[in-house]
């Protein structure tokens, strides 16, 4: 009998990845919220570099692969985390947060097959209406309160840049080297950061135990090892069983806000968290299946056969 095999690296993953939400909070109360922005991206950036320096990654060539791959990242880093920040520091709770931006792959599947990049099943559209009814359920209250607008407005042009940045890198060239590539995707979002923080608040950040333990580990533990947990998983198991780990982020960012933030989880909350998760779940699991080339198993009546 084989040993059991564990990837500790599945449950690493989305703690780390969740962490994201709620430090960010923390961050985002501390400090300017695209300050905390613009400098975790510079320090991703190097780090980033670094490593396809060491490794010989190739880079992008041409100037056309090079706008693209710019353009997804300033999607990618710059909008969402941008976005996703000004929410967090407008009072977006963490989980509600991490709900909304990890719905992303339902509107990625809803955009595709709408493109006619992909084509979903009848459970997988379900799935897209679970999760989108997930979300509008979770932000619900938000939206009710007054002067509540800004902080689900902001969190969705975060949800926006993470959405058509997955679509757009989803097109890009295989050339360029797995740290070369978010190296030059940083590089490009740290420039327009670099021109939208100062609109929003001073760029340095204050020195506050709070302010510099909580942008330190979204420097270093969310923006660089979730990231390489992340490809790790990819690597291991493919790109979309990696994904599908995500639909159980919200939960536990919100759970870990409550003893944390003081934030505590509404009736609201658990019904969208429960939607959302479903819809990502149906998602996922229907294309794990696909990826591996399982077909749904057929009824028993069609396996019985007669006695000669």
């Amino acid at each position: 009998m084989k040993p059991l095999r564990v990837d500790f690296a599945v449950p690493v993953f989305i703690l780390v990845w969740s962490s994201g939400y709620v430090v960010g909070a923390i961050a985002a109360s501390a400090a300017p919220p695209l300050a905390v922005t613009l400098w975790r991206s510079v320090f991703a950036t190097l780090v980033f570099a670094a490593l396809a320096w060491r490794a010989g990654d190739a880079w992008p060539r041409g100037r056309a692969e090079l706008l693209r791959v710019s353009a997804a990242g300033i999607l990618l880093f710059g909008v969402q985390f941008g976005g996703i920040y000004l929410g967090l520091g407008a009072g977006m709770p963490a989980g509600t947060t991490a709900l909304i931006a990890c719905s992303s792959p339902l509107l990625v599947a809803a955009i595709s097959a709408a493109l006619r990049w992909d084509r979903l099943g009848r459970w997988q559209w379900i799935g897209v209406v679970l999760g989108a009814t997930g979300v509008v359920v979770a932000l619900a209250d938000r939206v009710a309160m007054p002067s509540g607008l800004a902080a689900p407005a902001w969190t969705l042009l975060g949800l926006a840049g993470l959405t058509f940045g997955t679509l757009l890198q989803s097109r890009l060239s295989r050339a360029t080297g797995r740290y070369a590539l978010p190296a030059v995707e940083l590089a490009a979002a740290t420039v327009v950061l670099a021109v939208w923080a100062p609109l929003h608040g001073d760029l340095a950040i204050p020195l506050t135990a709070r302010s510099i333990s909580s942008f330190a580990w979204l420097a270093t533990v969310a923006g660089v090892g979730g990231p390489l947990l992340l490809f790790h998983l990819i690597r291991t198991h493919g790109a979309t069983r990696a994904s599908s780990t995500l639909f159980l982020v919200p939960a536990v960012a919100a759970i870990a806000a409550w003893p944390m933030l003081g934030t505590p989880i509404v009736p609201l909350t658990v019904v969208g968290l429960a939607l959302s998760a479903a819809g990502l779940r149906l998602i996922a699991v229907r294309r794990v299946a696909e990826a591996a080339g399982q077909q749904p198993a057929p009824r028993r009546s069609a396996l019985v056969t007669r006695r000669g």
